[in-house]
């Protein structure tokens, strides 16, 4: 094979793996996008880094929260003492996935919120919803279900 057929045939292979690649990665699964808005949000405590993965109603509910804290929280770094000796054990666990169609899913999710002051557990679920926009799978919306 010549070399020009060879360099045309690397060069069609890897913008096909372009395309590709995107589609089928690991965080472009509903599942995992929910798991993730659910680590930033409820763990780690971090609405902007959960806004990233987050489009429609669920954007603009953690844009009005980002807004709502400005000037009235801090901004704990990683490792703050006060943050961590205050911040209640928080646990979610995904218990029901509903397939609306080829481009939606909702996943139900409990949540256990422990104080670290003798407050007894809270426990929650909360309604997270999936969309797949643009190859991207997002949350488009969340919200306590009890």
């Amino acid at each position: 094979m010549p070399a020009m057929q060879r360099c045309n045939n690397a060069a069609l292979f890897l913008l096909m793996m372009s395309f590709l690649l995107p589609a089928c990665s690991a965080d472009n699964d509903p599942r995992k996008v929910a798991d993730a808005f659910c680590f930033r949000y409820f763990i780690k405590l971090n609405q902007n880094e959960a806004l990233e993965i987050s489009s429609g109603l669920a954007a603009d509910k953690l844009r009005k929260e980002v807004e709502l804290l400005k000037g009235g929280a801090r901004d704990f770094q990683e490792g703050d003492r006060e943050f961590h000796q205050h911040k209640p054990f928080i646990d979610y666990k995904m218990i029901q996935r509903t397939d609306q169609d080829a481009d939606h899913a909702i996943f139900l999710y409990h949540l256990s919120i422990e104080p670290r002051q003798g407050v007894e557990k809270m426990e929650q679920e909360i309604l997270v919803s999936t969309i797949l926009e643009n190859g991207r799978w997002k949350v488009n919306n969340y919200e306590n279900y009890r």
